[in-house]
């Protein structure tokens, strides 16, 4: 278990072989663009993205609105539709 981590159920190779030249070649430039070793950017790019997922998962849920939800008739609804169905209505002439 000395190279490996245990997460998430499945053990992670403490190393990681990327195959994508693509890849490769962004995180070099990305490296040398930031003056940081390849580990220090590759640390900060999984940090950022995780600061990002926490930021998402810690949006406010608000429940002020949930009165009004499901409130309208069928008949209210399908006027509705029907009402704001020209906004579906492409002007052709526009796009020539």
């Amino acid at each position: 278990m000395d190279d490996e981590t245990f997460a998430c159920g499945v053990f992670m190779p403490k190393t990681i072989t990327i195959h994508d030249e693509l890849s490769i070649k962004w995180i070099n430039q990305k490296a040398k663009q930031l003056n940081v070793n390849l580990e220090d950017l590759i640390i900060k790019l999984i940090h950022d993205q995780m600061k990002l997922d926490q930021n998402r998962i810690g949006l406010m849920e608000y429940h002020d609105l949930d009165s009004l939800a499901g409130t309208w008739s069928s008949k209210e609804a399908d006027d509705f539709l029907r009402e704001i169905d020209k906004f579906n209505q492409v002007d052709e002439s526009i796009w020539q």
